[in-house]
């Protein structure tokens, strides 16, 4: 526990307790607990007038982001995320905060580098947040989003790079690969969807604790989420060309192998007539007394393939024919 405190006459104390601390003796109080037992959350909860409910959410865990008004207090749960690479989605950590008129209490169970980055902003200034505790979580949801904004960059470049290795044939096979950045994508965009409608009721002008002009500053965590959504949709897009880029590769190279099977084909047509016509053994066939008969045999099978590999390449692989326009009519 990490506790820093503001008195109405101006003075600032830090602290690792509780003790000695008035919560009607001061104009800020922000209370840090970081992955702490079940009793230490019940006696925070009880000094600020958490609701038992709300508490309950807390120890519990698990909670999907969502916003609670109770009597003297907001309570909410936000999630922040970590991207742990590979084919899963990002690893997310989640922030209980309970905001009253002068307090915040902020409960996680790991360390979150954007709370740490406000907290230690707050204490080498404490003009900073104008002694609003609402002002401070702000930036600290502000500071999750942010961390957003990475994670999505990164799917994005590897959607790049995979589109580039099917582009120049050295993509691996199979869509392992397509499918593991759609997922990372989809986890991206239900974490992003499951927090607007929390960051809209702090919005709200009426939403009790959240001064009017701090609102202003919560609905800009607002746009960030759309941005990060919009960015979202575009990866979409482009994992759904990668699959397309993919299929036409398969394809191509299926054209490629259906090809080379039907020059094959096309050459031992020829042959296997022959070869059937001199098999069927009449008595009188005039080739079959012929001194040089199977010498020359394989002379014509020879040079029938070789005019016949030429001629089915050729027919193959020649370019289409342009239709021609019609003459206009004078």
């Amino acid at each position: 526990m990490r506790v820093y405190y503001e008195k109405n006459d101006g003075g600032v104390s830090r602290g690792n307790s509780l003790d000695g601390i008035a919560l009607d003796d001061c104009r800020l109080l922000w209370i840090d607990m970081e992955d702490p037992p079940g009793e230490e959350v019940e006696l925070a909860g009880a000094f600020v007038g958490a609701h038992p409910v709300a508490l309950n959410t807390v120890i519990r865990e698990g909670a999907l982001p969502k916003l609670q008004e109770f009597g003297d207090h907001l309570f909410l749960t936000w999630y922040f995320a970590r991207d742990r690479g590979g084919d899963g989605g990002p690893e997310t950590s989640t922030l209980f905060a309970f905001l009253g008129r002068n307090f915040l209490l902020t409960i996680h169970r790991e360390a979150l580098a954007g709370l740490d980055d406000v907290w230690n902003k707050l204490e080498a200034d404490s003009e900073l947040y104008r002694h609003q505790p609402a002002l401070a979580l702000y930036a600290v949801l502000d500071n999750s989003v942010d961390e957003y904004f990475p994670i999505v960059e990164d799917i994005a470049n590897s959607i790049d790079s995979y589109q580039d290795l099917l582009m120049s044939g050295q993509a691996p096979r199979g869509l392992e690969t397509v499918i593991a950045q759609k997922h990372r994508n989809m986890s991206m965009r239900r974490l992003v969807t499951m927090h607007h409608d929390v960051i809209l009721k702090l919005g709200r002008r009426d939403t009790p604790f959240i001064p009017g002009e701090i609102s202003v500053y919560m609905m800009d965590v607002y746009d960030l989420l759309v941005r990060v959504a919009s960015e979202i949709d575009t990866n979409a897009d482009l994992i759904t060309a990668s699959m397309d880029i993919h299929l036409n590769v398969v394809s191509n190279r299926l054209n490629e192998v259906m090809k080379k099977l039907t020059i094959v084909a096309t050459i031992f047509l020829p042959l296997t007539f022959l070869t059937g016509l001199f098999g069927m053994n009449f008595k009188y066939m005039p080739e079959l007394g012929w001194r040089y008969g199977y010498l020359m045999a394989w002379i014509a099978f020879f040079v029938i393939a070789v005019i016949t590999y030429f001629l089915a390449r050729w027919f193959i692989e020649r370019p289409p024919r342009r239709k021609r326009r019609p003459k206009e009519e004078a």
